[in-house]
């Protein structure tokens, strides 16, 4: 993808001391410590930051990749066209979720940058929260950590309502028809209350690993660089 719009990938950010936008840091996640520290030196010398991620809404893992300026999941920028990405998924919208149910708690791991790590027991607290308020909850823990029972789809079925810190079971939820509630600053569905804006956003922020192999997000990136806007 680099290669195709000219670029030279370097080995450390002190081969170039003086970077000018046009200049790329590129990060998995935005980690809190070294990774967010080199970052932020970047940025302010003038350079641009690129975070990659695996894809926030996907049929097969690893086939999309998300990739922003500044930050991830919401708290960067990225451009949004027209262009019905959504579709190209291949999901459909179920009707939303009436009735009883339970409000589901999606946990995290904590990775990502200081602003958008969640919290230590962010989900264990929230649920807890939510029980104390009469609410029953069920309490997803993230798969990373530990093995789920079940797949998402069927905590999904029985929830009234989706609690997440900024995760992309929120986005699944979203497409099952379940409400979702972040608790994060951002999220990359936090741009409208209407569901099918807020999944069109989402899918301009991901791209199917052959769409990346032909430099085309980083086209797009790079062509609206002057508009980049984030917090």
């Amino acid at each position: 993808m680099l290669k195709k719009h000219g670029y030279a990938i370097a080995a450390t950010v002190s081969a170039v001391p003086k970077p000018t936008k046009e200049d790329l840091l590129i990060l998995w996640n935005k980690k809190r410590g070294l990774d967010e520290q080199r970052a932020n030196a970047w940025e302010t010398l003038g350079g641009t930051v690129l975070v990659a991620e695996n894809g926030y809404l996907q049929q097969d893992d690893k086939t999309y990749y998300a990739l922003s300026v500044h930050g991830h999941n919401g708290s960067g920028w990225f451009p949004v066209g027209d262009e019905d990405r959504f579709s190209k998924l291949g999901f459909k919208l179920k009707p939303r979720h009436e009735g009883a149910g339970y409000a589901l708690v999606c946990g995290q791991r904590g990775i990502g940058s200081s602003l958008m790590a969640s919290p230590p027991l962010w989900a264990e607290r929230c649920a807890k929260k939510l029980e104390a308020q009469g609410v029953k909850t069920m309490l997803r823990l993230h798969p990373g950590n530990f093995a789920p029972k079940v797949p998402l789809l069927d905590d999904l079925k029985g929830a009234a309502s989706c609690h997440i810190w900024s995760s992309a079971s929120g986005v699944r939820a979203l497409v099952e028809g379940v409400p979702v509630k972040h608790y994060a600053p951002h999220w990359v569905c936090d741009n409208s209350t209407v569901r099918e804006e807020q999944l069109h956003r989402m899918s301009h922020g991901q791209w199917h690993f052959e769409e990346v192999a032909t430099g085309e997000p980083l086209a797009r990136i790079l062509a609206g660089l002057g508009e980049a806007k984030w917090g």
